[in-house]
């Protein structure tokens, strides 16, 4: 029995121009049946929502790509969500589905044609461009955000035993790769290269599920790389793998929670990968009362060249994110084996005391080609919503590594190399922006000018643990090396 389904057998054209999304979804139909491979042939197939359906491969050739249609009703409304950046268009879907499977070729979603278009030299609004101006690459997306696109682009809720393997993704018109509420998830060797410019234009995001594994991928997206999410709709997320990965963001490149954070984070891994021109490379967030528990992030190199002010390498923040939200943790995390190339900081912050809890940081190398002034950071109105705001004292910290209110945190053998002058380029570009404002900062307002007097620790409210960093320095020797306040039972060991 033949259980291949080439599309073209069922209408569909490779043109780029007739719509195929009724041949296509009839090949996936008649593959449903039986269990099959539905083939995509070289060429451009135009389509808008397809389905897929138990025990389907869609097969694309390398020199295949399906194109998502520009126009709205092309899509089919499938739910509704309180999630303003999830809709409830999308090119591929899966519901309740079992044992499917994504692989070979190129999705485009067409994503441009659900943008609004540049006007003039307003850096407020978004163009297609590569490679675009980061002077201005940090604002575009804020007004290019149409309440009508297909977003997530590839969306499968409920699944088990799905694979996403050796395909390439582009122009998500906004989050292009989304699992929500899936059981045993496989992403490999995904090419997705999504417009720097591009709004709300995450990676993957991983909502509410369980045993995924995520290897060997390259991302290059606007929006978070990679993030694992828990909204009110899902359950906890356990037993999560990613490694092997590269990741270009200019927000954070593996996150954890922060808006959708409403049930818990467990058994967890982030390891061997590469982070560049991230304004995070590291981001776990409890603002909505989740656990946050049982994490190891390791072997991870990265720079924080992004033009954005109060970059951070890595960034811990438990809190409320409104009246009557429970505070969660973050708790039994391991953070070890980082070299990060920054003008930023190490950043640690809980709203109530013992919210961070048996943090350990180890074997940590911090290289500050230059740094940026945090004393902006102070200004409520300044920094956005992942911003550590219940800890204004704690943003505006001059110091390589900031905590508060952490139980039980140990530094090992972490150091920083101070600025010299040497090895700038890129790093002092003319404007900066910051999330929560429209404002651009011109570069003598973030640059730390003369001598900067960095401590190498800052902390408030801690209890337990220990500092031992023999290599730790501070950028001025008028400086002293550390600054405690309210950390009687913490011990710094010479």
């Amino acid at each position: 029995m033949d259980t291949s389904f080439d599309i073209t057998r069922f209408g569909a054209l490779g043109d780029g121009a007739h719509l195929n999304t009724q041949a296509i979804q009839s090949a996936v139909d008649e593959a449903a049946r039986t269990g099959g491979t539905v083939y995509v042939p070289a060429g451009t197939f135009l389509t808008g929502t397809v389905e897929l359906k138990s025990g389907v491969t869609l097969e694309l050739h390398p020199s295949a790509k399906l194109l998502g249609s520009p126009r709205i009703a092309d899509y089919r409304q499938v739910s509704e969500t309180e999630d303003a950046d999830r809709r409830p268009w999308h090119l591929l879907m899966a519901r309740d589905a079992s044992a499917v499977t994504v692989r070979g070729g190129t999705i485009d979603g067409n994503g441009p044609a659900f943008w609004e278009p540049t006007v003039g030299d307003d850096p407020l609004t978004v163009v297609p461009a590569r490679e675009p101006d980061p002077a201005r690459a940090a604002l575009t997306w804020i007004r290019a955000n149409k309440a009508e696109r297909p977003s997530p682009m590839i969306d499968f809720s409920h699944c088990r035993d799905v694979r996403i393997v050796d395909t390439r993704i582009t122009n998500g018109a906004g989050w292009n790769l989304h699992m929500h509420c899936c059981d045993r998830v496989w992403i490999r060797g995904v090419d997705l290269d999504a417009n720097l410019l591009g709004p709300n234009n995450d990676g993957f995001d991983i909502t509410g599920c369980r045993d995924v594994m995520i290897s060997d991928c390259h991302l290059s997206c606007c929006d978070d790389a990679i993030v694992l999410k828990t909204t009110k709709d899902s359950r906890s997320v356990e037993r999560v793998t990613v490694t092997n990965c590269v990741l270009r963001t200019r927000c954070a490149a593996l996150k954890l929670g922060a808006n959708e954070s409403f049930h818990d984070f467990r058994q967890i891994t982030f390891s061997n990968c590469v982070v560049f021109e991230s304004n995070r490379a590291v981001g776990l967030y409890s603002f909505d009362g989740a656990v946050i528990e049982d994490l190891t992030i390791s072997n991870i190199v990265c720079d924080t060249r992004a033009p954005f002010l109060f970059n951070r390498p890595i960034h811990l923040d438990v809190r409320r994110k409104g009246p009557g939200t429970r505070h969660g943790a973050i708790r039994n995390v391991l953070i070890s084996q980082i070299v990060a190339r920054t003008d930023g900081r190490i950043l640690m912050t809980s709203e109530e005391p013992n919210g961070l809890d048996n943090i350990v940081l180890r074997d940590i190398r911090i290289v500050c080609p230059v740094l940026d002034d945090p004393s902006p950071g102070g200004d409520p109105a300044v920094g956005g919503a992942q911003f550590s705001n219940c800890s204004l004292d704690a943003r505006a910290a001059m110091a390589a590594v900031v905590a508060e209110n952490a139980r039980g945190l140990v530094l090992e053998n972490v150091s920083v190399r101070w600025p010299d002058g040497s090895d700038t380029e890129g790093w002092n570009p003319p404007l900066k922006a910051a999330n929560g404002t429209t404002r651009l900062f011109t570069r003598e307002e973030f640059t730390a000018s003369g001598a900067p007097q960095f401590h190498f620790l800052w902390a408030r409210g801690l209890s337990g643990g220990y500092g031992r960093c023999p290599a730790a320095t501070t950028s001025s020797p008028e400086v002293p090396l550390y600054v405690l306040d309210n950390c009687e039972d913490w011990a710094w060991l010479e």
